[in-house]
């Protein structure tokens, strides 16, 4: 039996996804339909790791670290600031070199944010919290990921998900931030847990 993961471990596992997805993104060129596929599957995966970290990660920042408000608003932040971008990338009338050049700054704002989250602030968040409590933290977590859409394991092109799930006039971003969340709100640790 594996050991229980932590919350740490989790956004890690996370991280480690997404940069498959980016790598994966970068050595494509523009216009190609595997290309747009991930995309969709990047914005999903996105928002699926951020309304995690918002919902368990960020609280326990502001509550346990010092100026944790200061450190989790910052992150929010880059939140905020991924996902606009990621909003932009829905189009589907977009040129293939805005395309391109929205998408590069997407995964080179999600890699800082990253990288900044694993140098600084996980070690900060281990040195405060208990195992026990990391633990916990890290089962919420994944429950709260498992709502939403997961990333398609085929290696055969996929029709855009973006087409796909998301109902006429609605992006991708608010879909799955509605899915998890239900429709129009921010998410709640308590709107998901098990009953």
């Amino acid at each position: 039996m594996n050991p229980p993961e932590d919350l740490i471990t989790v956004l890690t596992e996370d991280h480690r996804e997404l940069n498959q997805l980016f790598t994966e993104l970068e050595v494509l060129s523009g216009g190609e339909p595997l290309q747009r596929s991930l995309t969709d599957q990047m914005i999903i995966e996105t928002v699926r790791h951020a309304v995690a970290e918002e919902a368990y990660f960020y609280p326990v920042i502001r509550e346990y670290l010092p100026d944790g408000d200061l450190i989790a608003d910052g992150a929010c932040g880059e939140h905020e600031h991924v996902e606009k971008i990621l909003k932009r990338l829905e189009g589907s009338d977009l040129p293939d070199d805005q395309f391109s050049l929205l998408l590069s700054w997407a995964i080179i704002s999600a890699r800082r944010h990253i990288a900044d989250e694993e140098e600084r602030i996980f070690p900060l968040l281990a040195a405060h919290l208990s195992r026990e409590m990391l633990v916990s933290l890290g089962e919420k977590a994944k429950k709260a990921k498992a709502g939403a859409p997961s990333r398609c394991t085929s290696a055969e092109p996929q029709p855009p998900l973006l087409h796909t799930i998301v109902k006429s006039g609605v992006g991708l971003v608010e879909r799955v931030r509605d899915h998890l969340c239900g429709p129009g709100k921010a998410y709640s640790p308590a709107s998901r847990e098990p009953e």
